[in-house]
């Protein structure tokens, strides 16, 4: 599913130790199941790379 990051633009790291970096409004990629069912959510980057960010932080996109 798509959510939409509305968090503050930051340098983050990823699961595998990478620098990313997250901008407002950027959209990424979750496991449904996963954005319901806990505190943080790992999603996945444009390139590939996981990032867990906290789910206040995101906002799911609607699939119309």
């Amino acid at each position: 599913m798509k959510v939409k990051y509305i968090g503050e633009t930051k340098d983050v790291k990823t699961v595998s130790g990478k620098d990313a970096r997250l901008d407002k409004g950027m959209e990424l990629e979750c496991m449904e199941k996963e954005y319901h069912s806990g505190m943080t959510v790992r999603v996945t980057l444009a390139s590939g790379e996981h990032v867990k960010i906290a789910r206040k932080e995101l906002q799911k996109i609607d699939a119309r």
